[in-house]
């Protein structure tokens, strides 16, 4: 029987926007009633999320005495547009897009139907078949007959998808702490127009520029509210993944100076074919490939500049 005629996986993939406007109802009962709905498997976008921490904690490795700026938002990508800036950039997908090529890999060869609920508007992809806003999703569940407040808290005959994080914060930028095990660089949060004082100042160290909270980014807007619905931090990797890009159309960097030594670019004219092996790991979808990581000192490895 040929893909086209099999009955795609419908999946929903649940934005940190969409947990934080469901409360008090928590990421169980919105599951549930996602499942309710006719979904065949609910994600957290935190997957895409880990996936971009740790693409850019890899290519973080090894940069030495440089900045570089990260952007996976587009309206980060919007305001450095109109920002000129000497750092390079290291530019991925956004988050939704992430979560929805690993669930493509890893559903693969079955087709996958992704629909992604929350705000971001790098959910307009051709990897997310479709998007609801948040309050139209809930408005929706209502009209079928389905209120998230009246689901149990819990799940029968079925383990919870793993919500915990290991790289990564909400939007895709990586731990302080996890960035500093892995690649000795540190994180700094800053605005676009801030970026070339910061750079200058921290000349002698490693860091990654973080622009996601002063653009408004969606997915990072309240990344301590986020924290407090989440499980504990894990020492193990969430997701495991063999070759499914997470870099964006343009090779992986934007506007800026050409990527210090370290840093690695997409070779050039090579178009990005995604390779759809890939597994889930401590879901219950998998044997759980997760390589162990030694447990991440806790320090005050971030700064925020004051924008």
């Amino acid at each position: 029987m040929s893909e086209h005629h099999v009955t795609p996986i419908n999946v929903a993939v649940l934005g940190t926007d969409a947990l934080l406007a469901a409360r008090p109802v928590d990421p169980i009962q919105f599951t549930r009633a996602c499942l309710a709905a006719g979904f065949d498997f609910v994600a957290p976008v935190s997957w895409g999320e880990e996936l971009i921490a740790s693409h850019l904690g890899e290519r973080m490795s090894g940069v030495g005495s440089a900045a570089v700026v990260s952007s996976s938002c587009p309206l980060v990508s919007e305001q450095l547009q109109s920002t000129t800036v000497k750092p390079p950039v290291l530019k991925t997908v956004p988050p939704p897009v992430a979560c929805a090529r690993y669930l493509r890999a890893a559903f693969h060869p079955r087709p996958v139907h992704v629909t992604y609920v929350g705000a971001c508007p790098g959910a307009v992809d051709a990897e997310v078949d479709k998007q609801y806003f948040p309050d139209a999703f809930f408005a929706w569940l209502l009209q079928a007959g389905i209120d998230p407040s009246m689901q149990p808290r819990h799940l029968e005959a079925q383990m919870p998808v793993d919500r915990a994080r290991h790289a990564s914060t909400p939007g895709g930028t990586p731990a302080a702490d996890w960035l500093h095990e892995r690649a000795g660089a540190r994180l700094i949060e800053a605005a676009p127009i801030t970026v070339d004082a910061v750079a200058l100042t921290n000349q002698y160290e490693g860091i990654l520029i973080d622009l996601a909270s002063a653009c408004g980014c969606t997915c990072a807007r309240d990344r301590a509210a986020a924290a407090r619905l989440e499980p504990a931090r894990t020492s193990r990797p969430v997701v495991v993944t063999v070759n499914v890009s997470v870099d964006a159309d343009d090779g992986g960097s934007d506007r800026g100076s050409p990527l210090p030594d370290g840093v690695q670019e997409s070779p050039a004219g090579v178009p990005a074919e995604p390779d759809r092996r890939a597994t889930f790991a401590e879901h219950g979808l998998s044997a759980g490939e997760a390589t162990t990581l030694s447990p991440v000192p806790q320090g005050l490895t971030t700064t925020r500049e004051p924008w």
